[in-house]
């Protein structure tokens, strides 16, 4: 039997992605790694075609992945008896699956992580992971934020450091020459979170139509993560697509001068193209194919941002670049200390050690976890709907009860 048997639990389309990739890597490097991954029905739960675009590039891209309601959960585990569980999902999902997973009397090990760059860290992100034996970072720099926060939370969750897995190259990228691969091509990747304001993502929008505005053979184009209908890891305030169709209905931006297109990130960074965004790990995949890349720093290049990493980089710019068409391409001491460091085996022999003492039965069980969870959540549920005076009540008796 195969010393490691992970499930991969997630919730949404880029913690799938992330997860898809983390596994197909590890089963091509290790024969000794027998490995699944399936959905958790959620609000955020990814369409069919968003999982298709998840899972393009693995061993699921041709195949149906499973989705498992609440009820399913305790059944799944049962029946496939993993020895290592990887929470690829948001905090409140990975303490629900670590919740049940950890009442069991011959408990799996429990692994969770970020699905892409995953700075700032937070106590509040740590302690939804707190019964968590290891932590997926993808940089030392993320190692060291991730150990201090759960340092400060109170939990004793390791943490171990790999490659994102859809970062391709061996050592540093070799970087596109543009001389022989002139940028016609600009893609604006889109991050749910920032930029916050409606009028800076009205801005960016701008300078992609007038990129595209100077060149007949230039090209912009807006890559989205979903479609209307569709849901993302984090809900939009304000939608991309609808500012552009409000711009073009305006006469702001002619109809043709911005693509919206969606799909695997993969298929747009080819030679001749530019990626552009505020903060995306799109822009650590496009460096990774050698492509120039563009963090906008005009609203600010802070942790609030998302984007406070890359300062030092060298491919801070702003929209005046972007319009114009002025790219660069990180700097090599950046790269290895942020995301390029050389790839080990470190997370492979985490993973190998837990499910061998997993297997062995002989991680703690929490027997009464998942009985926590429940409560925390009946809490959520009465401060988030509870009128005023039953709420000071319940208060009230809980401080009495001290629970």
């Amino acid at each position: 039997m195969s010393s490691i048997r992970l499930l991969a639990i997630a919730d949404s389309e880029s913690y799938l992605k992330w997860a898809a990739h983390l596994l197909q890597a590890l089963t091509d490097n290790h024969a000794d790694a027998s490995v699944d991954v399936a959905l958790i029905d959620s609000p955020i739960r990814p369409t069919a075609a968003q999982v298709q675009h998840a899972v393009a590039g693995t061993q699921w891209a041709h195949g149906r992945v499973r989705v498992l309601d609440g009820e399913q959960l305790t059944q799944e585990l049962d029946e496939s008896q993993p020895n290592v569980i990887l929470a690829a999902a948001t905090g409140p999902v990975v303490e629900r699956i670590f919740s049940v997973a950890a009442s069991r009397p011959q408990r799996p090990a429990l692994v969770s992580g970020l699905p892409g760059m995953g700075l700032p860290a937070t106590v509040k992100g740590q302690k939804y992971r707190r019964l968590g034996d290891l932590f997926i970072a993808h940089s030392e720099v993320e190692r060291e934020a991730y150990a201090i926060a759960a340092e400060r939370a109170g939990i004793g969750t390791r943490q171990a450091v790999a490659r994102l897995p859809m970062l391709k190259s061996a050592g540093l990228p070799h970087i596109v020459s543009q001389h022989d691969h002139p940028v016609t091509t600009v893609v604006f990747a889109t991050q749910a979170k920032v930029p916050v304001q409606r009028g800076q993502r009205r801005q960016i929008l701008l300078a992609l139509a007038e990129f595209a505005r100077r060149d007949p053979d230039h090209r912009a184009i807006l890559k989205v993560r979903s479609l209307p209908g569709e849901h993302e890891t984090h809900r939009e305030k304000h939608s991309f697509i609808e500012i552009l169709d409000e711009l073009v209905c305006d006469g702001v931006v002619p109809e043709s001068a911005i693509d919206v297109m969606a799909g695997p990130m993969t298929d747009f960074l080819q030679p001749g193209t530019a990626l552009v965004t505020v903060s995306s790990t799109a822009a650590l995949e496009s460096l990774d194919r050698g492509l120039p890349t563009l963090i906008i720093g005009d609203f600010g290049v802070t942790l609030r941002n998302l984007n406070k990493v890359f300062i030092g980089s060298g491919i801070i710019g702003s929209l005046f670049d972007v319009a114009a068409g002025r790219f660069q391409f990180a700097r090599e001491e950046w790269l290895l200390d942020n995301y390029f460091q050389p790839r080990t085996e470190e997370v492979h022999a985490e993973l190998s050690g837990l499910a061998k003492l997993a297997s062995a039965g002989r991680l703690r069980s929490v027997p009464w976890a998942i009985e926590i969870y429940k409560l925390r959540r009946f809490r959520q549920q009465i401060r988030a709907s509870a009128p005023r005076p039953v709420l000071r009540s319940y208060r009230k008796a809980r401080k009495a009860l001290r629970f």
